[in-house]
This record gives structure tokens, C-alpha cells and sequence, in this order.
């Protein structure tokens, strides 16, 4: 008895002319209100504050984007995020994951595990993202979940690396101030 097993992969084309600039605003307006929750709701106490702040509400207004369409988010970010690749059900909960560690650091709770938890995640999709650029692969960037169409792109890396840029300072700001300290 012979046995095949085909493995479809599910690739989404972009008309590349059709993108521009402008389609990506709703990444944009999340940076931006974030950035003026976080002015907010610190009142301009510390810049640490700040940050934990300003990652904690991307994290939500992130995490809440995708909940409008939870299979169709796993089944894309199944295609270029290696944990997702490995695990349907972590890509099904992505989103409440990132709302959960965007309430901690609003919170600020457990800052440092946190921390490296959306440190690794988000090292985890840049690193997918690169590599399906390299392949040359079209696929939509489901960060904003699947309602906006955008292509897997240089914003997407911008995106997760802005992520894991902040989770670098984080650390450092966490370092510091524990220095400071003694």
C-alpha cells in the first residue's frame, strides 16, 4: 500500500503597485495612540514608565485587532511564524497572549518575564518574517489580524524589530535601574 502526503501551502499574492505608503496607517495610528495613552496614563513620571507603557498598549491594541478573526489570523501567521508553523493552537491564542502581556506592563507585573516572553515571540516573527522575504514568498502580514490586506513586507520587519528593540531597552532600563539601587 503506497501512502503520499501532500503538503499545500497556501501562498497569498499582492499586486505589489497597489500597496502604498498609505496602507499602512492603521500601524502607524496604533504607534500613536499608544504613544498618547502612554503620555496619559504616566502623567510624565519616568521613562521607564513609559516604555512599559507604550509596549503594553501596542500589545493590547494589537492583540484586540486580531480577536475579529481568530482562525483566519492562525492560519496566516501559521505561514511565517515558526512557533505558529509548529503549533495551531499557540497561534490561535497569539492574541490573548499579547493582550495579556500588554495588561502586565501596563500593570507593570512581572516586568522582567515578560519582558523576555515578548522578547522571544517577537524575535520568533522577525526571524519568520525575514526568512519568507528571502524565499521570495507573498503572503499578507497578519499582524493587524486579517481584516487590512497588507503584504508581508519591510514593515512587517520594522514592525517586530520595533518590538524587540523596546524589549531590548526595556532590559537595559530594568538593569539600570536595579544598579541604581544598590
Amino acid at each position: 500500500m503506497e501512502h503520499s502526503s501532500h503538503t499545500h501551502h497556501e501562498v497569498h499574492v499582492h499586486d505589489v503597485t497597489k500597496v502604498s505608503v498609505w496602507s499602512y496607517w492603521p500601524i502607524a495610528c496604533i504607534y500613536l495612540l499608544s504613544a498618547l495613552f502612554a503620555l496619559y496614563t504616566i502623567q510624565f513620571h519616568t521613562y521607564p514608565d513609559y516604555m512599559s507603557h507604550l509596549m503594553g498598549f501596542v500589545l493590547v491594541l494589537f492583540g484586540a485587532i486580531k480577536l475579529s478573526d481568530i482562525a483566519g489570523f492562525a492560519k496566516g501567521f501559521g505561514q511565517y511564524d515558526p512557533l505558529a508553523k509548529r503549533s495551531i493552537t499557540y497561534a490561535q491564542m497569539y492574541p490573548f497572549l499579547e493582550i495579556s502581556l500588554g495588561v502586565l506592563f501596563i500593570l507593570q507585573l512581572l516586568t522582567i518575564p515578560i519582558t523576555l516572553i515578548t522578547l522571544f515571540i517577537y524575535s520568533a516573527s522577525l526571524y519568520g518574517a525575514i526568512q519568507s522575504l528571502r524565499k521570495k514568498e507573498d503572503l499578507h502580514c497578519v499582524c493587524l489580524g486579517t481584516y487590512f490586506k497588507l503584504p508581508l513586507s519591510t514593515v512587517t520587519i520594522l514592525e517586530a524589530g520595533f518590538m524587540v528593540m523596546m524589549c531590548l531597552w526595556m532590559l537595559l532600563m530594568i538593569n539600570e535601574m536595579a544598579h541604581m539601587a544598590m
